[in-house]
């Protein structure tokens, strides 16, 4: 059954009270009708043009997408809901709504409204909770009444919580103080008609929007720091274990636990909060590569839209991150703004960077390092800014990154070959060196000169771009690391072979935590008919009492590296499985294990990992230990430490011939592939 979008639903929100309440009222009566008559195809058709429609419906902004979230396809003129479309998913949306409005139209007393400018999210132990969010408009949006199905408003993206934590999942919506266009206005310093110049002040005055106090709440209240805190504490501490047994005397290895908490936000996001976009599904066939007819622009929006069956669907580029934290899903663009934006959320000096190679990422202030970490969501990679000239094989000539309180020319730190970049600058046209400078110079004084600093933060800001300039020219020639080698994994396989970006893989290695220390034992599992992995701890009696201590959603997500695997989903037979990308010969994929960080050995293993193989194909599990010596008996791994487990798919007619974890879609209680450890 598909996803309720909720966020779409309360986007509705936004508009002025009257027209809102119009339109979600006539929604509810077409929604009604067609649960009514679902046979009566006059129910399930309105033209686009019909002046009431017009009017009334699609006047409010969200509504469209709204309606085709429902299940409305737009087709010559008109918005239908195909006969496919199960009725179930229309009854949920027409419930929540109608609660929606209800709300909206009745709010409660004044008393129970949150006061002006502030966002309130309240946890609950009971079966009930409540929030509220209020904004300087006049379209403030009413309390929750404290009902089991009003308390699910927004879960994180991906969230696999239970009902009974999803009643006390802190309740938010999200509210700016200004609109997009009004948060982003500035006066412009950059003369002339340069592209490059002009999108650079473009992107300088884009990144305000970051520091909108509302917003800026909004998006806190979305990240669930506590768990993160806690996993970067228990990374410290293994850090610091790490650190005392290898006799380390320089204590500058150590990281922070800013640094940390970092890569737990940066592994969260990827994993579970934003969803990566190749192109938009068919709602009528299930074909996941529908066809990009044309590119249009409403209300200053890029919008793609896309064919397949007769029907189109249209797939929104929104530059607003506001839009972004209810959407949650695109490209790297919307990917690196919206991440960014939750790096300002937890106050980090954060930079959204630019790449006229057609990429963008971010780039985050390292404190204890005292030096600008490059982070890639799309990638989960930290501190590897080699990687998109050595492993994704990209020219690299313009690089740079914006922030509130500066703008620079980054470009040295993603080369190492600084003669051969100068060269491609002479060869192009985009401007001269000094037209560049002078133009950088000019942002960085505009954004630096809306700062409420005292003399001593302009003078450390000042140092700060000095020893930054000096850390850029000592890039040259420095030797990539074998993390920068590897290729890009974001995207499908085809996207990236178009953009020839060549396949690459996540890196993941499971270290037990504290609870898993004490209680001697390790155990994951992934069940493909979910694509989700939880990570467990026993009860007395194997699954009797067992407690999920972690869940992640997709196959890639814990994997230490792979090569040629996707998932694939057979919609005729109802199966899914991972197998060989198509047209590869082999194939291979990864998970990396280490105990020894904590001092523990392997006393015991046992191992489920299903494969299925057909016309002389083959599966080979191999065990690789830490001096690299393998073997393909599992006994192998008794009293070792740190160990690899890696698949090999070879051979048969098609890529299809070797199979990882079949199981049936509707098989959401069965793990194919499940590891279970006692250590010692």
């Amino acid at each position: 059954m598909a996803t309720l979008n909720q966020a779409l639903v309360l986007a509705l929100e936004s508009n002025p009270k009257e027209a809102y309440v119009v339109a979600a009222e006539t929604l509810l009566r077409l929604l009604d009708n067609i649960i009514r008559e679902p046979q009566n195809a006059k129910y399930r058709t309105v033209r686009i043009d019909n002046p009431s429609i017009r009017e009334k419906l699609l006047s409010v902004e969200g509504m469209k997408q709204l309606m085709l979230a429902i299940g409305f396809v737009e087709s010559n003129g008109t918005l239908t809901v195909p006969s496919n479309v199960l009725l179930a998913n229309v009854r949920r949306y027409r419930e929540f709504l109608y609660e929606r409005k209800e709300l909206v139209k009745n709010p409660p007393k004044e008393r129970d409204i949150t006061p002006i400018g502030s966002v309130t999210c309240t946890e609950s132990n009971s079966s009930t909770a409540s929030a509220a969010v209020t904004t300087t408009s006049t379209t403030n949006i009413p309390q929750e009444a404290a009902t089991e199905k009003s308390n699910m408003v927004l879960q994180p993206s991906g969230s696999n919580a239970t009902a009974g934590q999803q009643r006390t999942e802190a309740l938010c919506v999200i509210k700016s103080s200004r609109p997009f266009l009004a948060r982003i206005e500035f006066p412009k310093v950059i003369p002339g008609n340069n592209t490059l110049l002009r999108q650079l002040e473009l992107l300088s005055d884009q990144v305000m929007q970051y520091e909108d106090e509302l917003l800026l709440a909004s998006g806190t209240s979305l990240i669930p720091i506590d768990k993160l805190t806690a996993k970067a504490k228990s990374k410290l501490t293994q850090w610091q274990r790490l650190l005392a047994s290898s006799e380390a005397t320089d204590q500058n290895k150590e990281p922070s636990e800013k640094d940390l908490l970092l890569e737990e936000l940066t592994a969260w996001f990827r994993a579970e909060f934003f969803t990566w976009v190749n192109a938009l599904p068919c709602t009528v066939c299930g074909n996941e590569k529908t066809q990009l007819v044309r590119s249009t622009v409403e209300d200053g929006v890029r919008v793609e839209v896309y064919q397949c069956c007769g029907q189109l669907r249209h797939f929104y580029r929104y530059n607003d991150v506001e839009k972004l934290l209810q959407t949650r899903r695109g490209r790297c663009g919307e990917w690196a703004n919206c991440f960014t934006f939750l790096c300002r959320c937890l106050g980090y000096d954060a930079r959204y960077v630019f790449s006229t190679g057609d990429h963008v990422w971010t780039e985050v202030w390292s404190e204890r390092r005292q030096r600008w970490i490059h982070v890639d969501p799309c990638e989960n990679v930290l501190d590897a800014p080699l990687m998109y000239e050595h492993g994704w094989r990209k020219e690299i000539t313009y690089v740079f990154g914006f922030a509130r309180d500066d703008v620079q020319d980054v470009t040295w730190r993603y080369t190492n070959d600084h003669q051969r970049l100068l060269q491609r600058r002479r060869q192009g046209s985009a401007c001269s060196e000094h037209a560049l400078l002078d133009a950088i110079a000019k942002l960085r004084t505009k954004r630096r000169a809306g700062l409420n600093c005292t003399p001593e933060q302009m003078s450390l800001l000042r140092k700060r771009t000095i020893d930054e300039c000096l850390e850029l020219l000592a890039n040259a020639g420095r030797v990539p690391t074998a993390a920068e080698r590897e290729g890009r994994s974001s995207g499908s396989l085809e996207w990236r072979l178009q953009r020839g970006e060549q396949q690459t893989n996540t890196r993941y290695m499971f270290i037990p935590t504290e609870e898993e220390v004490q209680a001697k034992q390790f155990n994951i599992r992934y069940c493909c008919a979910t694509d989700c992995y939880e990570r467990f701890l026993k009860g007395a009696s194997n699954r009797v009492n067992e407690r999920i201590t972690e869940k992640s959603n997709g196959w890639e997500s814990r994997q230490y590296v792979s090569r040629n695997i996707f998932r694939k989903e057979e919609l005729d037979w109802k199966m899914v499985y991972l197998a060989r990308t198509e047209g590869t010969d082999e194939a291979t994929i990864e998970w990396n294990f280490d105990f020894s960080v904590q001092g523990l050995r392997v006393k015991q293993i046992e191992l489920r990992f299903g494969q299925e193989t057909y016309e002389g194909a083959k599966v080979e599990l191999y065990y690789i230990k830490s001096d690299g010596s393998q073997s393909q008996a599992l006994s192998s791994l008794c009293e070792c430490g740190k160990f690899t487990l890696q698949a090999r798919l070879s051979g048969g007619k098609s890529w299809q011939h070797a199979q990882l974890f079949r199981q049936s879609k509707t098989a959401t209680d069965e793990y194919p592939f499940e590891m279970n450890i006692v250590l010692m």
